[in-house]
């Protein structure tokens, strides 16, 4: 007899990619914009520079996680952050070389979530995200793909 079964990391991947969708889809509603949400990847990397030019997305696997992006009327952008990580951890969220946006805290499973927003005039058409830990270590860092939006 076969098991239907998923493998964790499958069934982990597929819990991120439905996150990610339910992201996307509210995002817009809380937004009050006509802009189409903008979504990154954000992905474990230790170091790189202020616009993570050096990034590159890692096809939705975990660790890692998912920043969805829109620009509302006024300006500002909200975003909604997802992650799969280090279970029972916070996660200091930043504007990459900007500031802090808040704090992300997973559960005992490793996922967590949370939404910021950015005010008006902070940040040009390219910018990106890290996040870690307090002490920053090694390999529990994570960038983001660079955002671009107009």
């Amino acid at each position: 007899m076969t098991s239907s079964a998923l493998p964790k990391s499958r069934l982990l991947m597929l819990c991120g990619l439905t996150a990610s969708i339910g992201l996307a889809t509210a995002l817009p509603a809380v937004g009050q914009s006509g802009d189409d949400p903008v979504q990154v990847s954000l992905v474990p990397q230790d170091f790189s520079d202020c616009s993570n030019a050096n990034v590159k997305a890692n096809g939705g696997e975990t660790p890692g996680g998912t920043v969805v992006l829109v620009r509302r009327n006024d300006g500002s952008i909200d975003l909604k952050v997802g992650i799969t990580a280090t279970p029972d951890t916070k996660y200091n969220f930043y504007l990459k070389c900007v500031r802090q946006l808040g704090v992300i805290t997973t559960g005992d499973e490793g996922t967590g979530e949370a939404a910021f927003t950015i005010p008006p005039n902070t940040v040009g058409k390219t910018f990106a995200f890290d996040m870690y830990p307090d002490g920053a270590p090694a390999g529990n860092k994570f960038q983001s793909v660079q955002v671009q939006m107009n």
